[in-house]
C-alpha cells in the first residue's frame, strides 16, 4: 500500500522535472512537470502527475520546518550545544531562546519549503486545467486542496504572506493580511474538499498518502481552533462541526495502542487521516533517528551511518507525563529527574515510555557502551547513558544528556532514512480538538462531554487515571502528551497563551514572536514585501 503511493511519485518524477520558476522559493527548487502535450490525459497518468506535488512532503520528516519551527521553540525540544557540535552559528540556541533573527536558516528554509509546494501545485493546476478530461477536475481540486496545506503552514508561522496562485503571474507579489490568507484558505477547502474521496475505510489504498475529503476538514478544524489566533475572532463552533464530520464518519478509531501508531510499518494504522508514507529506498526523509541518537547509538542499531546526537526533550517536558496531583504514582518510583537533577517520582504513563528513549545504552550484541569522550563533570561517566536532564544549553551540555526522541520505532539494521510513516493529522489530534472546541465553547474545561474524550485517550493510550475535573493548563499538558513531536505544540502554546512564557533555557517573550520574520533574503529580491512587525 505505501509503495503503491509512492511508486506514483516516482513514475511522475521519471516522467516529468524541471526547474520552478516561482519568485517566492528560496533558490532553484527541482520539481516534476508535466505538460499536457506529453501525455493523453487517461486516469492513470493525472494521477501520477499530482503526485508530483507531494514529493515536497518529505521535508517535514527532517531537522527543519515541523521539528525546528514547531518543536525547538517550545517545552518539547533542545538542540543544546555540545562543545564543538550543534553550535551552527548559534541558530538553534536563538530558537530555544526566542531570539531568532530573519536572516536565520530555519523561518527561511519553511518559506522556501512551503512556496515550493505552493510552486508546484500552482504549476500543475495550471497544466491540468488546460487537459480535456473528465478527471482533470478532482484532481485539481485535489491540488487546490493541498495548496491551502502549505498556505496554512505559511499562515501559522508568517501570518501576512504573498497569496500567488497564478503560475503565470511573475510580478513579485505583496503581503496579504492574516485575515485575506485565512479567508483564501477556508474557500478553497469548502470548495474543493467536498470534491474529494471519502474513504470507507482505512487504511486505503487509492487514498493513503494523499488528501482526501476528512482531510480536508481536518485542516478546516485547525484553521477554525486557531482562528482567534489568525484573526481575532473565535470559530470554535466551526472547529467542532469539522471534527465532528471526521468523528461521525466512523472510518478512523483509536489504536489499541499508542504505540502501534508509530512503528516502522505503521501504514495500517486506524488513526492516519493523512500521512506522508516515508520509506528508506523510495521517498526518504525521515532522519529522526539522526537528530536524536548518539554517535555511539550506531552500534544500538547497526545504522549505515553515524549520527548526530543532536535533538533531545527538556526536563519539564519529560516530567509532564507525571501527574502528582491528579495521578499520584507509588512513593519513590523514579521516573525522571527534574531541571536541578532532583529525582521526581509519579505513575508511569505508557506513552512516556514510547516518546522517550531514556537510561543506559547498549551495542546490538549486548555490551554496555562506553563514552570515552564523556565530560569529567558529568555524574554518569563513561558508561553511555540517556538522562532527561540537561546541564546547559551552552556551550558544553554533556554528551549524554538529555531524554531522546524515541516516538518513532528504532529498529536493527535501520538506515539513516527511517520507514515509519509521519502523521501529520492523526484521530487523536482530531478527537482532542473536539474536546477542546466543546470546552471552550462551554466555558467551562471540565465539561462531561470534553472530560470523557481527554479520559478516552489518557485510558486508552496513556493507561493513567481518569480525571474528575480539568483545567485549561491541564488539558494544555495532556495534548502536549499525546502529541509530542508531532508539529503541533508551538500553535498550541500560542492558542493558549503560553508561548512566550518564560520556561527553561527561554526567558518571557514578546507577543510579535508569535510569528516569525520574513525571511532577508525574500525581502531582498521582493521590495514589494512588507516584515512582520517587531524584526
Amino acid at each position: 500500500m505505501k509503495n503503491n503511493f509512492v511508486n506514483k511519485l516516482f513514475i511522475a518524477s521519471m516522467l516529468l522535472v524541471v526547474v520552478s520558476c516561482t519568485k517566492l522559493d528560496e533558490g532553484p527548487l527541482l520539481y516534476d512537470k508535466v505538460t499536457g502535450d506529453k501525455f493523453g490525459g487517461t486516469d492513470l497518468e493525472l494521477s501520477a502527475a499530482v503526485g508530483a506535488a507531494y514529493s515536497n512532503l518529505s521535508n517535514v520528516g527532517g531537522n527543519g520546518n515541523l521539528f525546528a519551527l514547531n518543536g525547538v521553540t517550545t517545552d518539547e525540544i533542545v538542540v543544546p550545544t555540545r562543545g564543538p557540535d550543534w553550535g551552527d552559528g548559534g541558530h538553534w540556541v536563538r530558537l530555544k531562546k526566542h531570539e531568532w533573527k530573519a536572516d536565520d536558516p530555519m523561518p527561511g528554509g519553511a518559506w522556501g519549503f512551503c512556496y515550493g509546494g505552493v510552486s508546484t501545485c500552482n504549476r500543475l493546476i495550471a497544466t491540468l486545467q488546460g487537459i480535456n478530461s473528465p478527471s482533470a477536475a478532482k484532481y485539481i481540486a485535489e491540488l487546490k486542496v493541498l495548496r491551502a496545506m502549505y498556505y496554512y503552514w505559511l499562515l501559522d508561522w508568517f501570518g501576512n504572506v504573498p497569496l500567488s496562485i497564478d503560475f503565470k503571474n511573475v510580478d513579485p507579489p505583496k503581503n496579504a493580511t492574516q485575515a485575506q490568507v485565512y479567508a483564501f484558505i477556508e474557500s478553497e477547502l469548502t470548495t474543493n474538499g467536498a470534491l474529494l474521496a471519502k474513504p470507507a475505510s482505512v487504511p486505503d489504498v487509492a487514498t493513503y498518502g494523499r488528501v482526501n475529503y476528512y482531510t480536508a476538514q481536518a485542516i478546516l478544524a485547525k484553521l477554525y481552533l486557531n482562528a482567534k489566533t489568525y484573526t481575532g475572532t473565535e470559530q470554535n463552533a466551526k472547529a467542532l462541526a469539522a471534527a465532528n464530520i471526521i468523528i461521525n464518519s466512523g472510518v478512523y478509531k483509536l489504536s489499541s495502542t499508542y504505540a502501534e501508531n508509530f512503528i516502522q510499518n505503521n501504514q495500517g494504522s486506524k488513526e492516519t487521516i493523512w500521512a506522508v508514507p516515508f520509506d528508506r529506498i523510495k521517498l526518504g526523509g525521515f532522519n529522526v533517528n539522526m537528530m536524536t541518537l548518539s554517535y555511539l547509538n550506531q552500534t544500538t542499531y547497526n545504522i549505515n551511518a553515524q549520527p548526530w546526537n543532536g535533538f533531545a526533550s527538556t526536563s519539564e517536558f519529560y516530567n509532564s507525563y507525571i501527574d502528582p496531583v491528579q495521578n499520584p504514582g507509588p512513593t519513590g518510583t523514579v521516573v525522571g529527574l527534574d531541571s536541578k537533577g532532583t529525582p521526581t517520582t509519579g505513575t508511569d504513563d505508557k506513552r512516556r515510555r514510547n516518546n522517550f528513549l531514556v537510561g543506559p545504552q547498549f551495542s546490538s550484541a549486548g555490551e554496555r557502551l562506553v563514552d570515552n569522550g564523556a565530560e569529567p563533570a558529568d555524574p554518569d561517566g563513561k558508561p553511555f547513558t540517556f538522562t532527561p536532564y540537561v546541564n546547559e544549553l551552552e556551550p558544553n551540555a554533556w554528551r549524554q544528556s538529555g531524554a531522546r526522541l524515541g516516538k518513532w520505532q528504532f529498529v536493527l539494521g535501520m538506515t539513516s532514512n527511517m520507514d515509519n510513516d509521519f502523521a501529520i493529522f492523526r484521530y487523536a489530534d482530531i478527537l482532542l480538538m473536539k474536546a477542546e472546541a466543546t470546552a471552550r465553547i462551554a466555558a467551562n474545561w471540565s465539561d462531561p462531554a470534553a472530560l470523557a474524550i481527554v479520559n478516552q485517550i489518557r485510558k486508552e493510550h496513556g493507561g493513567v487515571a481518569e480525571w474528575t475535573t480539568m483545567t485549561a493548563d491541564q488539558f494544555l499538558a495532556e495534548r502536549g502528551r499525546e502529541m509530542a513531536f508531532e508539529g503541533w505544540r508551538r500553535q498550541d502554546l500560542i492558542r493558549f497563551g503560553s508561548f512566550q512564557s518564560a520556561r527553561l533555557f527561554q526567558s518571557e517573550g514578546a507577543a510579535t514572536k508569535n510569528l516569525y520574520p520574513i525571511p532577508a533574503t525574500q525581502l531582498n529580491a521582493n521590495k514589494n514585501l512588507t516584515q512582520n512587525p517587531g524584526y
